[in-house]
């Protein structure tokens, strides 16, 4: 038996119970054609290059497995019926553990991952608490400005000018 790599690309708008039930639709099309899968790797969300279905991004799967030619051709008119994959790619690999090997090492461990999220997220707080503070400065000086009365600024500005300048002036408000 040959061995293949198989890539794909599903819809990033899939639930884990929808992923999950596809995910298990195209092994059991790979094992009623006679073929093996040897390591399975979920690359992850990642931006496509190009608009694809109204899509931005995808989630990357890489699959290794065994078969022959028929197991290619059933697959390729598998991924023909799904809506859910927005593109697939069938490779044949010399070396599946080798080529395993590789793509293992593309993907992080998903404890680095997990410190990766919670720094980023960690930024992202303290970034948004030094934007709130900086809003909550700027209020609490426009407050104080609006607390001294309107009476008591035209008061002390009164003090300054001779009372012979001073002239009340009424105003009228015209409403339409």
């Amino acid at each position: 038996m040959k061995g293949f790599e198989l890539v794909f690309i599903t819809d990033p708008s899939l639930s884990d119970k929808e992923l999950e039930s596809l995910l298990k639709n195209i092994k059991m099309s790979l094992k009623k054609s006679d073929g093996k899968l040897m390591h399975k790797y979920v690359w992850g969300r990642r931006r496509l290059a190009y608009e694809i279905a109204g899509n931005d991004f995808g989630v990357y799967h890489a699959w290794y497995f065994t078969g022959n030619g028929e197991t290619v051709d059933e697959l390729q008119r598998q991924f023909g019926y799904l809506d859910n994959v927005l593109r697939h790619q069938i490779v044949k690999a010399d070396d599946l553990d080798a080529e395993a090997a590789f793509m293992q090492s593309l993907i992080p461990p998903k404890e680095e991952n997990e410190v990766k999220e919670e720094v980023q997220q960690v930024t992202e707080e303290s970034a948004d608490a030094g934007k709130d503070e900086s809003v909550n400065t700027e209020n609490e000086k426009s407050e104080k400005a609006e607390e001294t009365p309107k009476a008591e600024i035209e008061a002390e500005v009164s003090k300054d000018i001779p009372e012979s300048i001073v002239k009340e002036e009424k105003t009228e408000t015209i409403e339409s």
